[in-house]
């Protein structure tokens, strides 16, 4: 599909134009993210007693989830700590 058929962002990058341009540096956060949750259990830290973990794991699902302004709703998230 053309990328003139794909809605266009405000610098005028399509959807997929920023999938490209994007994808291998979320990836790479993600992957960092992960990675540090492995450590924390390594060490012996158990997410369900640490409030900081409770948040890093509510935020992260904020990120992830299918609904609008997670941005917003993420700094909101934080900001009520």
């Amino acid at each position: 599909m053309p990328a003139s058929k794909f809605k266009q962002d405000q610098q005028g990058k399509s959807g997929p134009e920023l999938v490209d341009l994007y994808y291998h540096d979320v990836r790479s956060h993600l992957l960092e993210a992960a990675a540090a949750f492995d450590r924390f259990e390594r060490a012996g830290v158990n997410p369900a007693t640490d409030p900081r973990l409770q948040k890093l794991r509510q935020i992260a699902a904020i990120a992830c989830d299918d609904q609008p302004d997670r941005a917003k709703r993420f700094l909101e998230a934080l900001s009520n700590e």
